[in-house]
């Protein structure tokens, strides 16, 4: 009997959690699950489908990459979503990352400034039925209007945390993705809200990777004579 191209889909998913997520020690059970399930194909451009499943990062637009399976998970890991909360995802671009914490039982709001990636990573949720808001916007303001968020995932690489973080984000809340500090390579991140009358982040770095920075969170240019 010959295969689908529902069961070939099937069986890249199961490969890639299988040969790439749970050998590198990504053990939560409802991640693994939700990456089984979610169509990561529908998040590429068409003539990438066949490398939807491949260990790298696929280019979406000038700037903007669909992360590899295995940076995705460590991050979503890293983050340490609950059923419940409230999350943010900057740079939402195709919906992979927002889908799969909509997947998790989290209330996403997706921020994404280009028109294109948007527009399909809406679709993406809306036929997955992944209920997860989409909103257009610069990422560098947030979305204040559906704050505040238990968790603030970058879906990309930051040179800072952005000013919109200490206002949007809960007492103890988290934020989490990469970031570059000066020139080093960036780093997968998780910072938390430490609450008092001086709030600061206190951070936690787990290894280095791979990815561009995200329009509108780039370092800010200073020239001197």
């Amino acid at each position: 009997m010959s295969q689908t191209g529902q069961d070939i889909w099937a069986e890249a998913r199961n490969l890639m959690v299988d040969d790439q997520l749970r050998p590198s020690e990504i053990s939560n059970p409802g991640l693994l699950k939700a990456m089984r399930a979610l169509p990561r194909e529908d998040c590429v451009q068409p003539a990438q489908r066949a490398a939807a499943y491949a260990d790298l990062s696929l280019p979406l637009a000038p700037g903007r990459v669909l992360a590899q399976p295995l940076l995705t998970a460590r991050v979503v890991q890293a983050a340490a979503p609950q059923p419940g909360e409230h999350a943010l995802v900057v740079g939402a671009s195709t919906g992979y990352a927002a889908g799969l914490l909509a997947q998790l039982g989290l209330v996403v709001s997706a921020l994404e400034c280009d028109e294109k990636l948007a527009a399909q990573g809406e679709a993406f949720c809306k036929a997955n039925a992944l209920p997860v808001q989409w909103v257009m916007g610069p990422l560098g303001a947030g979305v204040p209007a559906n704050g505040p968020y238990d968790l603030i995932y970058f879906d990309g690489c930051v040179s800072a945390v952005p000013d919109f973080c200490m206002k949007q984000l809960k007492p103890d809340g988290r934020l989490a993705g990469l970031i570059q500090n000066n020139a080093d390579i960036p780093e997968i991140f998780r910072a938390t809200l430490a609450g008092g009358q001086h709030p600061q982040f206190a951070f936690t770095y787990l290894s280095k990777a791979h990815s561009p920075l995200l329009p509108g969170l780039s370092p800010h240019r200073q020239f001197s004579l």
